[in-house]
């Protein structure tokens, strides 16, 4: 359609330039209007005048006729009859017309090219024939030819510069569509440049976001000044409450107001049931969240609202405010969405993940301070208690004797509970509490003999991490119980050096020696077991564990742990 309303433009042109034509080839008759001619058919004013009424509504009516000859060709047959009849009326061979007469035959060569102006020339030969016959003016041979060669050389030769025009707006038109073509591809690729770019920053900033907070506002930054809209909101899922929450505004807002996060039910507006349902949705009038102020807060502007989702898991929530949401726009927007649920995503999957590992290693190490302290302590119980029932009731009081001091070492147990209890809880360990709490300890380990702890210490204790002060405080009690149960010596000495990288803690005694490779064999003997949790929580840490000790040679139990290693707080 286009083109062909481009042809008929063109061809109105073309049109023009023959109306013209017309009207340049009147010159001739005026200019012999007062000639006397022989017993004329019709007197030459009157020829003239006709001729100047047919130019006058050729003129007027130029676009529909120019339309009339595009859509029916075989109209122009109307204007080559008239034009030999003007031939006929002013002299035939000899009259001043003749190269008015040859404007339908131009006409014919500029419309149809080489076909129009052969056709034309013709259906207009018998015609002048005819009309210089009944002219009743005499023949003249000569100048008949000449005008017959005429009628068919002009429009031959115009003929082919209209083919070269027509083949010149045919390749124009083409190159004017492959423009158009490449323009809207070139548009696209913009697009996608764009995007890339996009995507690009935004995975650059979220690499280097350190939290989840972090996260929420490079997404919320990529989706207002990257692609311009005006105001953003995301919301962020709970996987382990199965609630959404946290919610964020770009820019900040401080009526903005701050909600309790909902359980993902569809019951709980709009906003959770497009999370739900998974489908995009643009808000009208509908109540987005059962929330009365952040309803209000959202009720002010219309929303284009994208469900976030990592594979198969609800991430969160994006708002985006409508005002200029285009198609375009919005595939670019789906783009970045998709990327800020993969970076959302990871991101809570990575916390969920370390909550849970959290609560695994806390609960390992609970374990291991309980089967540390108090499983030996109720071994030792259930140890005494057996012999107790052996001795009676011939040896009543030193059974009596045994059961006092099993009270006692259940006393101490029941402090471990305690103290296993209280370091959930991040507490001030303190230089001055660590070797307090570890002489009270190895008293209660020895009684009723006596056992003395030699202490040396270097460096800032209190500056330490609390969980890597427990952690050698733990190391520190299973060395010194292991000294003061089995040395058969009367002290020992614990010496604490911290740097700025590492921590080295030494304990040594003078007692009887053991050989290590056989105590740490018995993996499953009572007296030994301490020494493998010892290593097993240094190499834990990143650190290591040494033993040495040769039977009558005392021991040394050297440690080291470096500062910047993980230990749970």
């Amino acid at each position: 359609m286009l083109q062909k309303i481009q042809s008929i433009f063109q061809a109105n042109r073309v049109f023009t330039f023959l109306v013209i034509f017309r009207w340049a080839s009147l010159l001739p008759a005026a200019l012999t209007l007062t000639a006397t001619t022989e017993n004329p058919p019709l007197p030459p004013l009157a020829v003239f005048t006709i001729v100047i009424l047919a130019n006058v509504f050729v003129s007027v009516f130029n676009r529909r006729l120019n339309q009339l000859v595009a859509d029916f060709p075989i109209a122009m047959g109307i204007d080559l009859a008239f034009s030999a009849f003007i031939l006929a009326a002013s002299g035939g061979s000899h009259s001043p017309y003749y190269l008015y007469a040859l404007s339908p035959l131009l006409a014919g060569a500029f419309f149809f090219q080489m076909r129009g102006a052969v056709t034309a020339s013709a259906v207009f030969t018998p015609l002048y024939l005819a009309g210089t016959y009944f002219s009743e003016q005499p023949l003249d041979g000569v100048t008949s030819l000449t005008q017959l060669a005429g009628i068919w050389l002009f429009p031959i030769l115009f003929a082919y510069p209209s083919g070269l025009l027509r083949a010149i707006n045919r390749a124009r038109e083409e190159l004017s569509t492959a423009r158009d073509e490449l323009a809207q591809k070139h548009n696209n690729l913009e697009s996608a440049h764009r995007q890339l770019e996009i995507i690009h920053d935004l995975t650059v900033l979220l690499q280097a976001a350190p939290d989840l907070i972090s996260v929420q506002e490079r997404v919320l930054g990529a989706v207002t000044t990257d692609l311009g809209f005006s105001k953003a909101v995301v919301a962020l899922v709970d996987p382990a409450r199965e609630e959404l929450g946290g919610w964020m505004v770009y820019p900040s807002d401080p009526s903005f107001p701050q909600t309790k996060p909902l359980p993902l039910k569809s019951g709980n507006g709009e906003v959770i049931k497009t999370l739900l349902n998974r489908s995009s949705f643009t808000t009208n009038g509908h109540i987005l969240i059962q929330d009365s102020q952040l309803n209000a807060w959202l009720d002010r502007n219309q929303w284009f609202i994208v469900p976030l989702y990592l594979r198969e898991h609800p991430v969160g929530i994006l708002l985006v405010e409508e005002s200029g949401l285009t198609k375009e726009r919005e595939s670019t927007l789906m783009t970045v969405a998709n990327q800020a649920a993969l970076a959302l995503g990871t991101t809570i999957l990575c916390i969920d993940r370390a909550r849970r590992l959290a609560v695994e290693t806390e609960r390992n190490r609970i374990a291991r301070d309980i089967h540390d302290t108090v499983a030996q302590s109720l071994f030792g119980i259930i140890y005494s208690l057996d012999a107790c029932i052996t001795m009676l009731p011939q040896q009543a009081d030193n059974v009596k004797k045994e059961l006092i001091d099993l009270r006692s070492l259940a006393n101490n147990a029941h402090d471990d509970v305690r103290r296993s209890i209280f370091d959930l809880w991040p507490s001030a360990l303190t230089i001055e509490l660590f070797m307090a709490d570890l002489t009270n300890y190895i008293e209660g380990c020895c009684r009723p003999r006596s056992f003395s702890i030699i202490f040396s210490n270097n460096g800032d204790f209190n500056s330490l991490p609390s969980g890597l002060r427990r952690t050698i405080y733990r190391m520190a009690q299973e060395a010194l119980a292991n000294s003061a149960r089995h040395s058969g010596g009367q002290s020992a000495r614990l010496c604490l050096t911290v740097t700025d990288s590492e921590v080295y803690l030494v304990v040594t005694d003078e007692g009887r020696g053991f050989d290590p490779a056989i105590a740490l064999s018995r993996s499953l003997n009572r007296e030994h077991f301490g020494l493998h949790g010892i290593q097993e929580r240094a190499r834990a840490m990143g650190g290591d564990c040494e033993i040495v000790s040769r039977p009558n040679m005392g021991a040394r139990i050297m440690i080291n742990l470096p500062i910047s290693g993980h230990y749970h707080e």
